[in-house]
């Protein structure tokens, strides 16, 4: 057991070494209206991560595999050309939303009260905070070895379910624990010289997140849906 708690945390701290998380966590953290907004993106990603490895270790990421090759071998052109054409929209709506973003960008307030307020994006509220989380944590699991290492090794042990859930819960805890001290600390440092340069610096590139993250998921379902009916 204390081989499987030391593992736990070994592997989780690691896997929380995120450069890419923190960096976007740092552009959220600069570009929502309210910053404690942005503890719904650290949910999103703490409740998906939870779920998932929950799903994985009870097999049930195994039989949705199993469900959706079922479906491409008796429907393929209904569910590549489905993926085919709602990447194509995500992608349409999501490269309109970069251009409109660049037009207001170009089109906005003077240089002088942009130095005195960063530009802050309407799109990201609660909801699309939690979303995003979300996401971001489906795409970080793609890669998350150490993750998965550690649920293979939590396999073996054959827990009952509260243990299975504390564990993951705090391999969960561990992984999140690098943003929730950005956040404190971004706070704690909040409205000094160097933290409203970096907001100035960060706001100019966070309002294409959304509209960038769109495009993204669109051109992933094109490349899932497209070659397929070729």
């Amino acid at each position: 057991m204390w081989l499987l708690i030391g593992t736990t945390l070994t592997a989780s701290f690691f896997d929380s070494l995120n450069p890419t998380a923190i960096a976007q966590y740092m552009l959220l953290l600069a570009s929502a209206r309210k910053k404690s907004d942005t503890w719904f993106f650290t949910m999103g990603g703490f409740l998906t991560n939870t779920l998932l490895g929950l799903a994985v270790y009870y097999g049930i990421a195994a039989q949705l595999a199993r469900l959706l090759d079922w479906a491409a071998g008796n429907w393929p052109t209904q569910l590549y050309g489905s993926a085919l054409l709602l990447g194509l929209g995500c992608l349409t709506v999501g490269l309109r939303l970069i251009i409109r973003t660049r037009r207001l960008s170009l089109a906005g307030a003077a240089p002088e009260a942009e130095a005195d307020s960063p530009k802050q994006p309407a799109q990201l509220n609660p909801f699309s905070l939690f979303v995003m989380g979300v996401v971001f944590c489906l795409l970080e699991l793609t890669s998350a070895l150490p993750y998965f290492g550690f649920l293979a090794l939590l396999a073996g042990y054959h827990l009952p379910f509260l243990l299975v859930l504390l564990f993951i819960l705090l391999y969960t805890f561990v992984y999140c624990l690098p943003l929730m001290l950005l956040y404190f600390g971004y706070n704690r440092l909040h409205g000094t010289a160097a933290i409203h340069k970096l907001e100035q610096v960060l706001s100019k590139v966070s309002s294409y997140i959304i509209p960038g993250a769109v495009s993204l998921a669109g051109a992933a379902l094109i490349w899932y849906g497209g070659p397929q009916l070729l």
